[in-house]
């Protein structure tokens, strides 16, 4: 019993020490290793790299396994944990310095979360190469704006486009005042500032899709004259590219009157219908911007029609490409109705313009009226448009001087949408015409009506389907100006 014993014992010791020894192993494991491919790169100063490199590395364990690497670009101030073997890094020149030998520094991690004391480190001899820009024109190119416009451009460099610090603008001279943008700024919107009722030539600028605009503005705006738009990219180092330049008319609002003029056909002279007609209701009726073509003298993109849009509170808006003009001013108009802004809008509609377009929405128009398969609908000479009678006194009954071959009536919405409330106001005189003849037209021929705010218990839109330049027969319309602009919109 008593070797039994003893025997127990021994095997206790025993075991024991075993248990010791693979303590003592697993607290030896020895740490990592870290290895590259080459520890230097050697190039003759006209061969050198780019600050964009790519590294490769690998580690090793005496008893354990890598579980990743630690991976310094900044002299070991800070480190990027990575399980990859390779990686493609931006080296920082320092600034002012267009080449030098820029380490990278990598450390093996072990399963113990044991560090290579002792780092692996290659060395790069890179050069700096200085930014490209260009303007991006694919939304078109525009000569000449209201204050509010938009440049995109795109910027380039070999370096990596992370090497670009930011994007310098000037106007008219490249001595000026600089703005520097962020570099990730792809396009910016320029909108005037405005003080009481005078614009400022610094305008605020909007980067990118922002709506709230950068603390700082741009400088050095001359109105009615061409402004010359410079801009070039710089890079971390300080290296910059070449100036591109770009120039565009910036013409200074004379009112808060607006007129938009969105015919393809016979442009000049519906303007001039227009203009004179406004001309002789006299001040301040005769003061009025005019935009000419929306293609070219509007912005682009909305956001900044939008801004331009603040700067006026009238509108008379005149086309006869509806899907145009419609589509255009349901994406524009919206904040401009919100702060009290008032439009009279007059289009001509072709018969095969769909009786519910969605462009339609924000009018007093349900629905265009659609004839019986086979019928159009016109409008001969010396017929009328005449007003509602319940308008009372002063509408005056309008004639046609031409054939309206394109003589849409609609459906004037008869039930409230919640902010606004809609009345008729003209039906007109039309016939259907087909294959057996023409006939007069006895069904619904409402071809002008307005749109009134709840909030105020006042028209905000007044909508018209027939082109008044043909319609001043009895050398009435300037009658019927006064009263859509003076007395239902209060221009």
């Amino acid at each position: 019993m008593r070797y039994l014993t003893m025997y127990f014992i021994a095997f206790l010791l025993l075991l024991n020490s075993c248990k010791k020894e693979f303590e003592g192993d697993r607290k030896t494991q020895l740490p990592p290793e870290t290895f590259t491919l080459v520890d230097s790169i050697y190039r003759d100063a006209g061969n050198l790299l780019t600050t964009t490199v790519m590294a490769n590395w690998w580690g090793q364990s005496t008893s354990g396994f890598i579980s990743g690497y630690e991976v310094s670009i900044d002299n070991q101030q800070t480190w990027q944990f990575t399980k990859n073997q390779a990686g493609t890094y931006l080296l920082s020149l320092p600034i002012g310095q267009q080449s030098g030998n820029l380490p990278i520094f990598v450390r093996a991690i072990d399963n113990l979360g044991q560090k290579d004391p002792t780092p692996a480190v290659m060395v790069f001899p890179v050069q700096n190469t200085a930014p490209s820009i260009m303007f991006d024109f694919s939304t078109g190119r525009k000569t000449s704006s209201l204050p509010a416009f938009r440049y995109n451009w795109i910027p380039a460099d070999v370096d990596g486009i992370q090497d670009i610090a930011n994007i310098e603008i000037v106007l008219n001279d490249t001595n000026g005042i600089v703005l520097r943008l962020p570099s990730n700024t792809l396009g910016a919107s320029f909108v005037a500032t405005k003080i009481a009722a005078n614009f400022d030539t610094l305008f605020q600028v909007y980067v990118n899709n922002r709506s709230i605009p950068q603390p700082e503005k741009l400088h050095g705006a001359v109105f009615d004259q061409k402004n010359y738009i410079y801009i070039r990219s710089v890079d971390k180092v300080g290296a910059t590219s070449a100036w591109v330049k770009d120039s565009i008319l910036l013409k200074k609002p004379i009112s808060d009157f607006l007129m938009v003029n969105d015919y393809r056909a016979a442009k000049a002279s519906v303007q001039n219908f227009y203009t004179n007609q406004l001309n002789a209701i006299g001040t301040p009726y005769n003061k009025f911007d005019v935009v000419q073509d929306v293609l070219t003298e509007l912005p682009a993109d909305v956001f900044t029609t939008i801004k331009l849009l603040e700067f006026y509170s009238k509108i008379v808006w005149y086309s006869d490409d509806p899907a145009s003009s419609l589509s255009l001013a349901q994406l524009i108009t919206g904040n401009f109705f919100q702060q009290g802004g008032r439009m009279f809008m007059i289009l001509e509609i072709p018969n095969d313009f769909p009786e519910r377009s969605p462009f339609l929405n924000f009018t007093p128009v349900d629905a265009l009226v659609v004839p019986e398969p086979g019928t159009v609908l016109r409008m001969n000479v010396n017929e009328t448009m005449n007003p509602y009678p319940s308008l009372g006194a002063g509408w005056p009954v309008l004639k046609s001087t031409s054939i309206l071959s394109n003589a849409r009536p609609f459906y004037t919405f008869t039930t409230p949408s919640g902010a606004f409330t809609y009345d008729s106001l003209y039906t007109a005189n039309l016939l259907g015409q087909n294959t057996t003849g023409t006939l007069a037209w006895n069904g619904v021929a409402n071809v002008m009506s307005k749109r009134i705010k709840v909030s105020t218990r006042k028209p905000d839109l007044v909508f018209s389907s027939l082109p008044l330049h043909r319609l001043n027969g009895n050398n009435n319309i300037d009658s019927l100006l006064r009263k859509v602009l003076i007395d239902e919109l209060e221009f």
